[in-house]
């Protein structure tokens, strides 16, 4: 799917096939209030693209609609956690930075996460939403 990894600018690029995605939904009868917008991490994406919508998740949350991450144990993360040799770190060692980004993409304002340690992620999400001034 890398080879598919092309775009102008990967945060408008995807909030515009979002749109158009939400557009057909609702032209073909789906109610609104029952979409929910993920921004497809991993998925035809490079590590920067997914970081950069990371960065941006704003942009894609001001289309109106709730947003869903899963970033859990995605190779981006693997690579980001890599050995001295460059070696990426597996799956089942990416889990703390899924937590991380569990907790950010709440505290940005998220509607859900994607996750494979529910328990791990609802604690942070738990903390984050604490921090925000919620009900800890």
């Amino acid at each position: 799917m890398d080879s598919l990894a092309t775009y102008t600018d990967v945060v408008a690029d995807v909030r515009t096939e979002l749109t158009q995605r939400v557009d057909a939904a609702v032209s073909a009868g789906v109610d609104p209030l029952a979409l929910v917008l993920d921004p497809g991490l991993g998925f035809a994406k490079l590590a920067e693209h997914n970081w950069a919508l990371l960065r941006r998740l704003d942009a894609l949350m001001d289309l109106g609609f709730p947003v869903l991450v899963g970033a859990s144990r995605k190779r981006f993360l693997g690579s980001l956690l890599a050995d001295r040799a460059g070696e990426p770190r597996q799956p089942d060692g990416r889990e703390d930075a899924t937590t991380a980004v569990s907790a950010l993409v709440a505290a940005a304002g998220a509607w859900g996460v994607r996750v494979h340690d529910v328990r791990r992620s609802l604690d942070a999400v738990t903390v984050a939403h604490a921090i925000g001034g919620g009900d800890g």
